[in-house]
């Protein structure tokens, strides 16, 4: 036996050594410059921590940030990968100007998903804020927060990504590792700063909820008013079902990251510098699992993988390159712990370590069944895999926090 081990062992060096060669660390590198955005989590970061008791100051507004950063992240992580895989496959142009109707549909589905589960959102942490404390009187507010910060979002956010995606593949990069862990990134700096925004509409200014209930609005009437015509379109509808089981199931997982983080909101107080580095750490596993799962989806429509829960000795190699790269980044975000004392950095460390083999696994399994199903990975992977890498982050970061 111990023979047979050995034996499969050299062969598998030998094969590592070839890809080595043919490869050159490609995905390493690609990686390492794609996750190099993860930085501007920081930025993020930054900004909760100069804004934290405004942010910790009821269970609402800390249950919500997290539960906002997922949201604008899973929809941006849906588009993101139905952008590269029609890019790919030549459903798209890289171009706005004289897009294809593939493009429109799916540029409208994501903002109708948008408005849908921004709502539901603000409403499920408006009914966990009436549970927890019997604040009834903040419910509508939350719900009008919700989605002016996420209408805010996303007018920025889907044309950078669509620019970003354009650019990638004319240049021959490959934006399956390229546009989402750049755009999660910047989402991440603009829907803090518009949350930001908002929450200080509404303790500071008069007339703050007035304007943020008024945002919401504009917002819904636009986004109703150009989907309608699509409501007819198989294609938009099945976009929009498919996508939403997925995003409500997120919504619903997220919520746990939001109740995490409220059960800690004096810790938190403690330590800012976890504070700084979360977006940056729930960023960057977050990347990790969907660039796994966007190449191993993108293979499966592509026909040129086997649609196997056994990685090939090809993407178990660029598994490894991708993790080690993965790997750079939260040892940085240790070190930056590192100034509120040494157990920030444990935490950091021990979320990365905890967290990244169950993600890689989900990201696999969700695009092996939905392809075995014949439903689009792109709606299911990267939103459920983003989702529970956060969450699962949130709560084990949370639970370090209170037990170490």
């Amino acid at each position: 036996m111990l023979n047979r081990l050995l034996a499969r062992l050299t062969r598998l060096a030998e094969t590592f050594s070839s890809l080595v060669e043919e490869e050159d660390f490609r995905r390493f590198k690609e990686a390492l410059l794609a996750f190099s955005t993860d930085l501007g989590g920081l930025v993020a970061g930054l900004i909760v921590a100069s804004q934290l008791p405004m942010v910790l100051k009821a269970s609402w507004t800390i249950m919500l940030y997290p539960l906002a950063l997922s949201l604008r992240g899973n929809i941006g992580g849906v588009f993101s990968g139905r952008l590269s895989t029609g890019l790919h496959l030549g459903l798209i142009e890289p171009r706005f100007r004289g897009s294809t109707h593939y493009f429109k549909l799916i540029f409208l589905a994501m903002q109708f998903l948008t408005l849908i589960l921004a709502f539901v959102s603000g409403l499920v942490v408006a009914v966990a804020q009436i549970v927890l404390e019997g604040a009834e009187s903040f419910s509508y507010a939350i719900i009008s927060t919700a989605l002016a910060t996420q209408a805010l979002s996303i007018i920025v956010t889907m044309p950078l990504t669509c620019l970003l995606g354009f650019a990638a593949f004319e240049r021959s990069l490959d934006p399956d590792v390229l546009v989402y862990p750049v755009m999660s990134t910047v989402s991440d700096i603009v829907t803090t700063l518009m949350y930001m925004l908002a929450l200080k509409l509404f303790f500071i200014s008069p007339s703050g909820p007035l304007i943020l209930t008024s945002v919401a609005a504009m917002y819904s009437i636009a986004v109703l008013l150009l989907a309608r015509r699509y409501f007819g379109d198989e294609e938009f509808l099945v976009s929009v079902r498919e996508a939403s089981v997925a995003l409500l199931f997120s919504v619903s997982i997220g919520l746990l990251s939001g109740l995490a983080l409220s059960e800690v909101r004096a810790k938190l107080a403690e330590y800012p510098s976890v504070v700084t580095v979360y977006p940056a750490v729930i960023d960057t596993l977050g990347d990790f699992g969907s660039s796994m799962g966007s190449i191993f989806t993108t293979r499966l429509a592509e026909g040129s993988t086997e649609a196997r829960l056994n990685p090939s000795s090809l993407e178990l190699f660029e598994t490894v390159q991708i993790w080690l790269s993965c790997l750079v980044y939260y040892l940085v975000y240790g070190l930056i712990a590192l100034t509120g004392g040494f157990k920030g950095t444990v935490v950091v460390l021990l979320c990365f370590l905890l967290s990244s083999p169950i993600i890689l696994m989900v990201s696999r399994m969700l695009a092996l069944e939905t392809f075995r199903r014949g439903l689009n990975p792109d709606n299911f992977v990267i939103p459920l895999e983003t989702t529970l890498s956060d969450s699962l982050t949130t709560i084990i970061m949370a639970t370090l926090l209170m037990t170490l």
